[in-house]
């Protein structure tokens, strides 16, 4: 009869065959061991076959039938438990290797008291009971109360897992709720849905921040610096009618001037661009312009819209606007959305510990990962606005233009040098021990000249004798000078 031996770990299958090798049974090992994975195949098809004894993981060879051989089939694989596994599934599973498509088969299942999962989870009282009556070590024990145990202790485990599954489940809901939020955002900007409202109202809370910042302690230069920082817009108010308005009026009167300017801004880009795509769009006639790309800076960030000329022209050249407010919105949502989640996977990691301090892990994720979006959501709305109110359009210079630039580098090159050759003739001596050659300029030198080659002298050393005949050492006398 074939026989089948299920085991709970690798470490034990290796165990059992070294335990057949020194009994010389011949066997066949079946595990997720990598040398072994390709004869998986072979193994599971010889594991029915008259007197073969297979060792086996609990997840290797799984969804594959053993066939019987043709002589064996009254009785069937024989299955053989060296223990009983964590969850109840999975010995179900492993007896099932048996007994399938209406073949013949049985199982059995050899425990012990010291198992793993009897030790963590049975109960002690069945094994002073054994002790009380005195049970030798090795006696076989088929009472109801052993089974009993071992299933108790598997639901424990069970339940175990489930909690600690729920637990997971919790913590990743926290993190969907967000992911709800910023796709949902991201939709909107793919889409070109509400965006003019929502950068409205990004510019609304950037102008708070900023006035609520400093309206309380009066520093109206402060409010003005930070505003043309974030805005590039010059906001000029005196200090009566500062603290007049108050904090609502100066809120309600910058955020007036900010959408005024902004809708300026874009009416300044897109005229430009759509006179220039309609003048291209009338004069290639044959040779239509499909898309058309547009680089933006603010200095700090650069940013490639890709615009329709069809729908630029139609629009009069706002697509490019709406182009932009949808690059920025997606590049800046994804970038700061991959931040965040490297954030929580650090908070994750650590929020463990705060059980000791008798508070809850998971009430604390929610806290910390609620304050770290929010920051998000802010950081996203103020880099945005900034960006969208600063940024304008990346014109490459001509040729004619670079050309200046470039000669001007030249001559400083040359000037550079000349100044350095004159210091070096300068540090030489004038006696005739030095002959220095003079380079001619390039412009009043005969090409067809013969180059006349440079005579070196000798050159005085620093602590040789002054030529003048002072009698002083050379780096003393006329070196010095």
């Amino acid at each position: 009869q074939p026989v089948l031996v299920g085991t709970t770990s690798v470490d034990v299958s290796e165990t059992l065959s070294r335990a057949l090798k020194r009994n010389r049974v011949p066997h066949n090992v079946l595990n997720a061991k990598r040398d072994r994975a390709k004869q998986e195949s072979l193994i599971v098809a010889e594991a029915g076959q008259r007197g073969a004894v297979t060792i086996a993981t609990n997840m290797a060879g799984r969804g594959t039938d053993i066939k019987l051989a043709p002589g064996i089939r009254d009785r069937g694989l024989a299955i053989i438990g060296t223990e009983r596994h964590e969850s109840r599934r999975i010995d179900l599973q492993l007896r099932g290797r048996s007994g399938r498509q209406g073949d013949p088969g049985e199982s059995q299942f050899f425990i012990s008291l010291e198992d793993k999962l009897m030790r963590l989870f049975g109960p002690d009282r069945v094994a002073r009971v054994m002790d009380r009556m005195k049970v030798e070590d090795d006696a076989v024990i088929t009472h109801s109360w052993i089974t009993k145990s071992i299933e108790r202790a598997q639901k424990k485990v069970e339940q175990n897992n489930f909690a600690i599954r729920k637990r997971q489940l919790e913590y990743d809901d926290v993190l969907n709720s967000q992911r709800e939020v910023i796709y949902d955002r991201r939709m909107h900007a793919l889409k070109g849905e509400r965006m003019r409202g929502e950068i409205l109202e990004m510019l609304r809370g950037v102008i708070e921040e900023v006035v609520f910042k400093h309206h309380g302690e009066g520093n109206v230069e402060e409010m003005r610096m930070d505003i043309r920082r974030l805005l590039a817009l010059d906001f000029e108010i005196d200090r009566e009618r500062f603290f007049a308005l108050g904090e609502a009026g100066v809120c309600e009167e910058v955020f007036d001037r900010a959408a005024d300017f902004y809708e300026r801004k874009r009416n300044a880009l897109a005229e430009p661009l759509y006179r220039s795509l309609e003048e291209a769009a009338r004069r290639d006639t044959e040779q239509k312009l499909e898309r058309v790309f547009v680089d933006f800076s603010d200095g700090h960030r650069r940013l490639r819209v890709i615009v329709k000329v069809d729908e630029t022209v139609d629009s009069q050249g706002q697509e490019v606007n709406d182009a932009l407010e949808r690059g920025a919105m997606l590049t800046l949502i994804d970038e700061r959305w991959t931040e965040h989640l490297r954030s929580l996977d650090e908070v994750k990691e650590g929020i463990g510990l705060r059980a000791y301090g008798q508070r809850d892990p998971l009430i604390e994720y929610k806290m910390e990962a609620f304050n770290l979006f929010t920051e998000v959501l802010e950081q996203i709305s103020r880099e945005l606005v900034t960006f969208l109110f600063r940024a304008g359009p990346m014109v490459e210079r001509s040729d004619k233009a670079r050309r200046p630039r470039a000669a001007s580098a030249a001559a400083r090159r040359r000037a550079m040098m000349d100044r350095q050759r004159a210091k070096t003739r300068k540090d030489a001596p004038t006696s005739s021990f030095g002959v220095a050659g003079r380079r001619q300029n390039a412009s009043g030198r005969d090409p067809t000249a013969r180059r006349q080659p440079v005579v070196a002298g000798n050159r005085v050393g620093r602590n040789s004798a002054c030529p003048c005949g002072s009698g002083k050492k050379y780096k003393y006398c006329h070196g010095r000078i």
